[in-house]
């Protein structure tokens, strides 16, 4: 969970369990409104009841509005890093490649030179499925990392909602347009480098759990691109595809 070290330049952080716990306490009330009988039972339950929604409400407005300062101490990627008290921050709206995929080591570089050591204030607080806070992060400068990343093509706009979140995809799309970064011929290819090896490997965009393979003779393989900063990449053989956890794409015939 998040917290406040004495070097914080900004007050009251509230826990989200705080937030959970006035939630279920509020239900109980409404409960022991319902069945209470005495009337000035009642007026104070009522009274509690109120005085809960408004302590909930301020929470979730603190929540949602934190903003904290910390120290980066720890680079893991190109979107993922640790602040002093080893909780884990991504970076909102975008994604970086993983590590041992094309321009991964340039997209943590760049991180790692924009923030490493560095006090970073985090906005829009959010927590992922993995246990990360995911934030804007911001510079005492004014830099949006978020963006810096995308607009140097070190990590590729995801869709999210956000007040910043249509400056990161015009950026994104100018990255892409002008061939930057993961989008330079290094990592995204429609031809491959090896001619005698045309077999795509693309992940699916919906689950990319699931792993299709693609001969030329398949419907769509011509407008098919092989983006190898996400893990796709070519094959010589549809063997050595499925070696490497991939399955023919119901495109194929």
């Amino acid at each position: 969970m998040l917290r406040y070290h004495p070097n914080t330049k900004k007050t009251t952080h509230l826990s989200y369990y705080s937030y959970i716990y006035i939630l279920y306490s509020l239900e109980i009330i409404l409960i022991l409104v319902a069945k209470a009988k005495n009337l000035h039972w009642k007026l104070y339950l009522f009274s509690l009841l109120a005085f809960l929604a408004l302590v909930s409400f301020f929470l979730f407005v603190n929540r949602n509005t934190a903003i904290i300062y910390d120290k980066v101490v720890e680079v893991v990627d190109g979107d993922t890093f640790f602040i002093q008290n080893r909780q884990p921050i991504r970076l909102y709206g975008i994604n970086a490649p993983e590590l041992g995929n094309c321009y991964s080591e340039e997209s943590k570089s760049e991180l790692t030179k924009m923030i490493l050591g560095k006090e970073v204030r985090l906005t829009g607080l959010q927590a992922d499925h993995y246990g990360r806070v995911v934030a804007d992060v911001f510079l005492k400068d004014g830099t949006y990392i978020n963006l810096h990343m995308v607009k140097g093509g070190f990590a590729v706009y995801i869709r999210a909602y956000d007040q910043n979140i249509e400056k990161i995809k015009e950026a994104g799309g100018v990255a892409r347009q002008n061939k930057i970064g993961i989008f330079s011929s290094t990592c995204y290819q429609k031809e491959p480098e090896n001619p005698k090896c045309k077999i795509k490997g693309t992940l699916d965009e919906i689950s990319p759990d699931r792993k299709f393979y693609l001969k030329p003779s398949c419907a769509y393989y011509d407008s098919v691109v092989v983006e190898k900063y996400l893990g796709e990449q070519w094959f010589c053989t549809a063997q050595e595809a499925i070696q490497a956890g991939f399955v023919k794409s119901p495109n194929c015939k």
